[in-house]
């Protein structure tokens, strides 16, 4: 039984709009210079990473080629050694004193001085106002001479969550000279100069400012105590920043609303809010706290669905501009990103957060539409490998969020007769989601949602592969229903017994080393049937090796991530995770949570009943408010390790005791009142023991 990907929709009718007002500005500004090594203002070093000159800085040095398009005093020098990792990159430190500004601004370039074709990988983070990291690389054209290369930023990201730079500022510029290639073997030189931001002619269309009867309109409140009610339009409360306009909007959360409290325009703006070419939407908002804005456009001139997503004001008591990306998938179903014209906007501040008690007052102004030019069109070619695909089908096509999930809008063809399907599809920059489907939905590629190259619809309910466009690009040839070319899948099934400390509720994750998420994201493990082992099976290339750690419970900033300090599986030079060497067939790796047996039950190879209550004993428990005492039995010898956990199974600390003590204070004064675990490990035997404080 095979279920198709493709989304209902209710079509709607065109709206007719009567009379259409629009004001729109369009402005151009001089390139911005971040950084170009001639002034204190200007300069900064990089600290390197992933290679053996990590925690160095670069030179900034005379430029050793003062020709061509760059005649400037200073540059910067960048080293590869000779052994290096393939991202190994060096990052601003300090970061420059010019933030990258990408809200006017499209484009960095960077000059570049190679002495061999190669390339140049861009990673901006710290974003100030809610951007995600985002990474993209430019390959060199020429060797022994400087030449500039732009980066554009509304190319999205070549890592998760795959999103564009524009619109954002940034505080960190990283760099990567040759990403994706290891040392050579020999130290390789390259230099840098003149990062700079360069602008975009954009056009604003005002939809809304408060000022006159044609840019202004009242709000109606609904999903608290004023419903029904309209907003108020009234002088501005803060005339300084980047608002000094005379009106504003006043939005009131009352004391008691739902966490889904908002108002939607009534009348509805003159002039429609268009998204089309890449456009965003941008609000001036002014807030007494740090919340968030949710925007939903409704009433689509075209039967596109309704669009809503929310973004996090970074100011309080000052203006500040957000701005939203129609281009991103809606926060609701059916999870489409936003196109063309809609009449109706949907203002919800604090969306997701119930009335707080306290009537809060918020301020907006200026909403608008920045767009630029209409987006050009890109090329993705695929290559299908349907030869281990056993049953009978007559046609293979492309069915994805680019084509409404049609069954027979993009086929492939076999010309070759070799069982390569091949063909293209032609889209603008964006994120999509697509399977290769036969017969017209006869059958489909089937994915359980660990597979590198797929990912889970917000809905929960589908698994499709994921294609992020910025430019022309060869999906590389994959086996229908995998990752890769056919016979380079490998299976990796990881057994995880927890050791005797209890499963948070929420679940246990494999988690870390770059390839497998934070705790709580997309490498749950399961317990099936209820035997205490834990298990996940993920697919990857023949020979894949990673680090990875577990984690009990989902916790994104790594606290409740096993603790491997001081064992053999745990690389103290690498987070203490533990190391996958490379996989060449479908394999398993059984392992116990936070110590280094190599099966799943944690149980040594050598002794049988591991777990021995002769470890220790808790003196007193209930245990008084500020320590516990643990006493170690003389009939176990050994260097101790005292874990102590919460009910649910979260690491909160972990001790070494020297084989010489038998008695340790637990330092629990700072604990809240509550049930605990202490788990207590000396050689290969081990005992877990509740707590009461």
């Amino acid at each position: 039984m095979f279920q198709k990907q493709k989304p209902n929709r209710v079509m709607k009718k065109p709206l007719l709009v009567g009379l259409v007002w629009a004001i729109v500005v369009v402005f151009a500004q001089a390139q911005t210079t971040i950084l170009d090594f001639e002034s204190p203002t200007t300069s900064t070093v990089f600290q390197y990473f992933g290679s053996t000159i990590d925690g160095s800085l670069n030179e900034n040095i005379a430029n050793p080629n003062p020709s061509g398009i760059n005649t400037s005093a200073t540059v910067a020098k960048y080293v590869k050694p000779a052994v290096a990792e393939v991202w190994a990159g060096a990052f601003s430190n300090p970061n420059p004193t010019v933030l990258v500004d990408l809200t006017a601004n499209g484009k960095i370039a960077i000059k570049v001085h190679m002495d061999h074709i190669g390339n140049l990988t861009l990673k901006l983070e710290g974003s100030t106002n809610g951007g995600d990291n985002w990474l993209t690389t430019v390959a060199n054209t020429k060797v022994n001479e400087w030449e500039e290369l732009v980066f554009d930023a509304s190319a999205l990201s070549l890592e998760a969550p795959f999103t564009a730079a524009a619109g954002h500022v940034y505080t960190r510029v990283v760099l990567f000279f040759d990403f994706g290639t290891a040392g050579t073997g020999t130290d390789v030189t390259s230099y840098f100069d003149d990062i700079t931001a360069l602008p975009n002619n954009i056009t604003t269309t005002t939809i809304l400012d408060f000022e006159t009867a044609a840019t202004g309109t009242t709000f109606q409140y609904f999903g608290s105590a004023l419903d029904g009610s309209l907003t108020e339009t009234i002088s501005n409360p803060n005339a300084t920043g980047i608002n000094t306009s005379a009106n504003v909007l006043k939005y009131l959360k009352p004391a008691v609303s739902q966490t889904w409290a908002g108002a939607f325009s009534n009348p509805d703006p003159s002039t429609p809010v268009d998204v089309s070419n890449g456009a965003q939407v941008c609000i001036k908002v002014h807030m007494d706290h740090i919340g968030n804005l949710a925007l939903k456009l409704e009433g689509s001139t075209s039967g596109a669905p309704n669009w809503i997503t929310k973004v996090d004001n970074t100011k309080v008591n000052e203006w500040e501009e957000i701005c939203f990306d129609p281009s991103a998938p809606s926060i609701e179903a059916p999870f489409e990103a936003a196109t063309g014209a809609y009449t109706r906007v949907v203002l919800f501040f604090d969306f997701g957060t119930a009335g707080t008690g306290t009537d809060v007052i918020s301020y907006l102004d200026d909403i608008v539409v920045k767009g630029g030019s209409a987006p050009q069109a890109k090329t993705v070619k695929f290559q299908v490998d349907m030869n281990n695909y056993t049953s009978n089908f007559d046609k293979v096509y492309i069915s994805g969020s680019f084509n409404n999930w049609s069954g027979d809008a993009n086929p492939l063809t076999d010309d070759n007769f070799d069982g390569i399907y091949e063909g293209s599809i032609t889209v603008p920059n964006g994120l999509y989601e697509y399977k290769v489907t036969l017969d017209n939905w006869a059958a489909q590629e089937e994915f359980n949602g660990f597979e590198e190259c797929t990912r889970r619809d917000p809905s929960g309910q589908f698994v499709n592969r994921f294609l992020p466009v910025s430019t022309n690009l060869e999906v590389p040839k994959f086996c229908f229903n995998s990752c890769y070319a056919c016979g380079e899948e490998v299976k990796i099934n990881f057994k995880l017994g927890m050791n005797g400390i209890p499963a948070n509720p929420d679940g246990v994750w494999l988690c870390g080393g770059g390839n497998f998420d934070v705790p709580g994201g997309k490498y749950k493990m399961t317990d099936a049937d209820g035997d205490g082992i834990f298990e996940i099976t993920v697919p990857r290339k023949t020979g894949f090796q990673s680090y990875y750690a577990f984690a009990n419970g989902p916790c994104p900033d790594f606290s409740c991530k096993e603790n491997l300090a001081g064992q053999p599986c745990g690389d103290p030079n690498n987070f203490n995770d533990r190391f996958l060497a490379a996989v060449n067939s479908n394999s398993t790796v059984a392992t116990c949570y936070q110590a280094c047996f190599t099966n799943a039950a944690c149980v040594s190879s050598t002794t049988q009943g591991i777990e021995d209550a002769r470890v220790f004993q808790i003196l007193g428990n209930p245990a008084p408010s500020d320590v516990a005492v643990l006493q170690f039995g003389t009939a176990v010898w050994g260097k101790k390790q005292v874990l102590l956990s919460n009910s649910i199974g979260q690491n909160i600390g972990i001790w070494q005791v020297t084989d010489a003590d038998l008695q340790f204070d637990l330092p629990i004064n700072e604990l809240p009142s509550g049930v605990y675990f202490v788990r207590v490990q000396i050689g290969e035997r081990f005992y877990t023991r509740k707590l009461v404080k």
